[in-house]
């Protein structure tokens, strides 16, 4: 038969998820790419299951299981999802911000710290490139650029002055005094029948978090991004990978603030994999 095919980010933020993980599986099948390209797919039933933007459960929870216990959060600062802009927060009303083509959760968030608590509501740019890939003149037209990932950790790196740079999960911590949970994994309900394969592959998926946060130093020695591994080992300790209940909590006091705006149509009970 076919593998069953699992996405996975490719960010260097899931390094200590994959780094001890069975390289060989006879019934899984691993996908690496963008958050908003799995979520995609895992929409279109070609993949069973995947570590995605957290928001896609939200949108749809009857068709799906969560994973017990795995997430990637913060509480606090993040680095990875920033906003950069030339103005302050309070002065983009009407102003265009652009956002990475890469993203769902995180532009939902910022949505919701830039319409709900800071009270201004940009002119949202949709983008189809990358930052690195705008000419001047179209990076010029932007008065800020919501970033994520890899891409997040090296513009912050380069630290350009003529930006300020905002960590949107820091921003949500000061108004709510609840982390944020970007990524979920999410199966889809459809291939429980499947429930032993996938089982097996998130219970290599605990066991590979654990060893790998027990020696993160080795683990960051093989960072694909050219950064300092100071930085990165820094970046990854400020990151959280468990889906407690705070995080819980926190996760459906988002998605009830989704619902008042109407961005979701009702409010999702969390349903988890049943991997006993």
């Amino acid at each position: 038969m076919d593998k069953l095919k699992i996405g996975i980010p490719l960010y260097i933020n899931t390094l200590p998820l994959l780094f001890y993980l069975p390289k060989e599986n006879q019934r899984i099948e691993l996908m690496l790419e963008v958050p908003k390209k799995l979520n995609q797919l895992l929409r279109q039933n070609v993949l069973c299951a995947s570590l995605s933007s957290s928001i896609v459960y939200a949108k749809n929870p009857q068709e799906f299981y969560l994973l017990p216990d795995l997430s990637i959060s913060a509480v606090g600062e993040v680095k990875s999802v920033v906003l950069y802009h030339k103005e302050d927060l309070q002065d983009l009303d009407g102003q265009p911000v652009g956002i990475t083509p890469e993203t769902e959760s995180s532009f939902w968030l910022l949505r919701v710290l830039l319409e709900e608590f800071i009270g201004v509501k940009p002119k949202y740019v949709e983008l189809s490139k990358n930052w690195g890939a705008l000419s001047d003149q179209e990076r010029e037209e932007l008065k800020g650029y919501l970033a994520i990932g890899d891409e997040a950790l090296i513009l912050q790196h380069k630290k350009d002055e003529r930006y300020d740079i905002t960590d949107l999960a820091e921003l949500w911590l000061k108004y709510t005094h609840f982390p944020f949970v970007f990524a979920l994994f999410i199966l889809k309900k459809e291939f429980i029948s499947f429930k032993q394969a996938l089982a097996d592959f998130c219970l290599n998926l605990y066991s590979a978090r654990a060893k790998a946060f027990s020696n993160l130093k080795e683990v960051v020695t093989h960072s694909h991004l050219h950064l300092p591994k100071d930085f990165v080992y820094n970046y990854l300790t400020h990151l959280e990978y468990d889906f407690s209940g705070l995080k819980q909590r926190a996760y459906l006091y988002f998605c009830e603030i989704l619902y008042k705006k109407k961005l979701i149509s009702y409010m999702p009970e969390l349903n988890f994999f049943p991997i006993g």
